[in-house]
């Protein structure tokens, strides 16, 4: 479990956009986080190819420390990056109604931030990342190769991203009204910022998608990006640039005890 690492720990939710994150191939988001927080955070993480927020709901509870364990290190951020596949066309199974999207989604964050969960942990700062824009003719190819019907519709996957901007727009406002400390909620608009570049000229589809639907190098880059944007920003804390590393360089250690050196436990920001 996630509360018995000696690192705190910055964990991705999602689908295959989140489980092929780990890409050096494709410059994946996960791996850009994981080389920057080396030594300071974990980066964990938890995509599950072909899932929805159907079985998120039920995946994120094990992973999040129940509130009367003891943890040596916490869950300092959150990525929550769901929609692609709820936006298949109701003839897939992986098909999930607009509105019991919605609601999943407020279920995901009431977990974390709602005080009567049981996995309540409000100093987690949740980061929603949004369904990116789909490529239907690379996607329909390659659903041809394999024998099977068109699932995805760019339309139908706009309104999911729609929803989604609209959801995290409300949890935005709310901090801004109340001056939150805690429950804090950031949003990233994947298809609003991919489709800003297209519409500039500035970048096409095969740039951000390498298959339709899966991230290219610069669709990662885009989303590493915006998460660093956030956290330098919103959080300046815990810029890596300012964050100290777990256990001191080699060549300062004692060579004669250097257990007195290395006591590496949770950060304690």
């Amino acid at each position: 479990m996630l509360q018995h690492t000696s690192f705190d720990s910055f964990v991705l939710l999602g689908d295959s956009i989140t489980q092929y994150s780990f890409d050096v191939d494709e410059r994946g988001f996960g791996a850009q986080l994981a080389h920057l927080f080396q030594r300071r955070l974990d980066i964990v993480n938890r995509g599950f190819s072909g899932y929805t927020t159907e079985q998120a709901i039920h995946l994120l509870p094990q992973f999040l420390p129940r509130q009367n364990e003891s943890a040596i290190s916490k869950i300092q951020f959150l990525t929550i990056f769901l929609g692609a596949n709820d936006a298949c066309l109701p003839v897939s199974p992986q098909h999930v109604a607009l509105d019991r999207y919605e609601q999943n989604l407020h279920t995901l964050i009431g977990m974390v931030h709602n005080p009567e969960s049981p996995t309540y942990a409000p100093h987690v700062r949740i980061i929603l990342i949004g369904p990116p824009v789909i490529d239907e003719d690379r996607w329909a190819i390659r659903r041809k190769e394999r024998a099977m019907a068109m699932d995805r519709d760019k339309d139908v996957t706009r309104a999911y991203a729609e929803r989604f901007l609209k959801l995290g727009r409300q949890y935005q406002q709310r901090n801004v009204e109340h001056a939150l400390e805690h429950h804090q909620v950031d949003v990233v608009d994947t298809w609003g910022l991919m489709m800003a570049e297209i519409d500039a000229g500035r970048r096409d589809l095969n740039d951000y998608l390498k298959d339709g639907v899966h991230l290219a190098a610069a669709g990662n880059d885009l989303i590493f990006e915006q998460i660093m944007t956030i956290v330098r920003t919103r959080y300046p804390a815990w810029d890596p640039e300012s964050m100290p590393m777990h256990a001191p360089w080699w060549g300062r250690l004692n060579r004669l005890n250097p257990e007195t050196d290395l006591l590496v436990c949770g950060n304690k920001k």
